[in-house]
Order: C-alpha cells, then structure tokens, then sequence
C-alpha cells in the first residue's frame, strides 16, 4: 500500500454503536459513615480504639497508633482549639478564614470555615445547621464560632 492510501485509510472514521453502562458508587465506609452521620445528629465523632484507648479525627477503621481495629466512635468537643489559619478572598472581596481544629483527647482535626472572631489560638465550637436542615455532610456545620 502508497503512503497516500494509507493516510487515507487512517483518516477513516471509525466508530460503532450501542453503549456501555457504567455505575459508580462510592460510599464513605464505616469509619466515613460513623462520622457522617454524627454530623446529622449534631456531634463531631472520633475513631476510638478499645486497645490502646486513642482516639483520632478524621475517623479511621484502623488506629492511628497500634494499628488495632477502630470498632467505636467517641463524640470529642464540643471545645476544639484553632492551630493553624488559611484565609482566602473571595471574588465579592470578603475575607474567608479556614481553621485546622484540634480537639483534647484526639489525634487529628478538622479543617473548617472559621465564624468571625476565631483565630489561631482561639478555643471554638461547631455551629450546625438546624437539625430539619442537616443531611450527613461535612456542610452540616455553619463554621466555628469562638468559645466564650
């Protein structure tokens, strides 16, 4: 075969009909799910492992620490303390600040919107959402407010 009859040939369009069906269902897992759900109810859960008494935040199946199985969740707060601040300018020129929140007793944090007045340093709290308005997600929780 020439050169300009193979150009042509692989200038072809080529193509077929019919589909292929593709579903894709990602959950959260346990550890996810325990948290999840937690924020529906109005509470920050912790991965705790019954071994070695640790509790870590964001929730694991595993701990952080002896790498036992995680079979129970722990509320942790209500108080957290903010260690670290990002803060962004949106488009309409407000101001946003982010915290990474820390909570006694737990390994790990929470990153979040931080409500006016907290800063790093600051001991807060979580504001959600009304409970009617809540539905398993991280955007269940408004921000954090500063603690009095």
């Amino acid at each position: 075969m020439s050169l300009p009859e193979r150009l042509a040939a692989a200038s072809e369009v080529r193509s077929w009909t019919g589909s292929i069906p593709l579903h894709y269902e990602y959950t959260a897992g346990v550890a996810g799910e325990a948290f999840l759900r937690g924020l529906k109810d109005g509470k920050i859960l912790a991965g705790y492992c019954p071994e070695c008494g640790s509790a870590a935040l964001p929730a694991r199946t595993y701990c952080v620490d002896c790498f036992s199985p995680t079979t129970r969740f722990v509320r942790t707060g209500p108080i957290g303390v903010v260690r670290a601040v990002a803060k962004k300018e949106t488009a309409g020129g407000e101001t946003v600040s982010f915290g990474f929140i820390e909570f006694p007793g737990t390994k790990g944090g929470i990153i979040h919107r931080l409500l006016p007045g907290a800063r790093a340093g600051s001991k807060v709290r979580a504001v959600f959402k009304p409970r009617a308005q809540r539905a398993g997600a991280v955007s269940d929780i408004v921000g954090f407010e500063r603690a009095g």
